[in-house]
């Protein structure tokens, strides 16, 4: 199978990347050292971040980043998600990994990594994408978590991370009839808990994505500020860190752009019950009998 070199390139990034935080992160790191030194590092090797790195901890399990002033740092004992994204001319990889600093997370962890290993196991031309959920809710309930149902796992194109089609991570009907076909790339990303398997929005990610460059008839500064935010960025979302002081004066006028409906802001996901979250995560390349993973993230942490 003939997979693009920026593609592969992508992939590889993602994996230093990924062992870069691994060496990293420690209880009372700052994130927002940890999240620079990353999408520093995936800039050096000559990739860009796909998405500001994600650092979601214990019942977080997606979707925060570090703001501009962030002093938060790595609690004592926690569950640390660490989700990053590398693009290399628009080809993108998405990977994550879970790092934990209390052994009693061990299995909660490992039924995440298992889950994943099982996905990536059966992907291959024609295999209904319900078939993955299944997989993965078969490997996390056997181990006494829960898969959470209302995250999934992407297809991706590219300059977009989510094209379409969703990975479940849980069996459902509407996904029976979705087939993977050889050539298309997927993120597969595994989320378990010891809480209800549900997630609901809450609290400011910092993460932003441009989802319209139609004008603003009463700003002609606020549209040019929209439409580089456009040229930029690609429709790939991005960190007010990266933007403010930059592209933009001051965080309200980002406000502002959300409020016209002209770029997203993400919302923290957390778990209903405030049970903890693990999370691994690779993109694959789906081949007529099996698939090709880009980052390995399976080898990054062994259990």
């Amino acid at each position: 199978m003939q997979i693009p070199e920026d593609l592969r390139k992508a992939g590889h990034i993602n994996n230093e990347a990924l062992k870069l935080a691994l060496s990293i992160v420690e209880e009372g790191v700052e994130l927002l050292d940890i999240a620079e030194r990353i999408e520093n590092f995936i800039i050096s090797r000559g990739g860009f971040p796909a998405f500001p790195v994600n650092i979601s901890i214990n019942e977080v399990a997606a979707h925060y980043s570090p703001c501009i002033d962030d002093n938060k740092k790595i609690p004592p004992g926690s569950v640390v998600k660490i989700d990053v994204g590398v693009h290399v001319n628009g080809y993108i990889s998405d990977a994550a990994i879970t790092i934990f600093f209390n052994r009693k997370w061990k299995n909660l962890v490992y039924s995440a990594w298992s889950a994943l290993k099982a996905a990536i196991s059966i992907a291959h031309d024609g295999l209904p994408l319900s078939d993955i959920g299944k997989a993965v809710s078969r490997e996390i309930t056997s181990r006494g978590f829960r898969p959470i149902e209302n995250l999934t796992g992407h297809k991706i194109e590219r300059y977009n991370l989510h094209a379409g089609k969703s990975v479940p991570n849980v069996p459902s009907i509407e996904f029976r009839f979705l087939r993977m076909k050889t050539g298309e790339i997927y993120a597969i990303e595994p989320f378990s808990t010891n809480g209800i398997g549900y997630v609901n929005s809450g609290g400011s990610s910092h993460i932003y994505r441009v989802v319209s460059t139609r004008r603003l008839k009463k700003s002609k500064e606020l549209s040019h500020i929209l439409l580089e935010l456009w040229n930029t960025y690609k429709g790939l979302p991005f960190s007010e860190r990266w933007v403010i002081g930059k592209i933009i004066d001051k965080k309200e006028t980002l406000e502002l752009l959300v409020r016209e409906k002209r770029v997203h802001h993400y919302s923290m996901l957390i778990e209903d019950k405030r049970g903890f979250v693990a999370q691994f995560e690779d993109t694959i390349v789906v081949g007529e009998s099996d698939s090709i993973p880009l980052v390995n993230t399976l080898e990054i942490i062994e259990f």
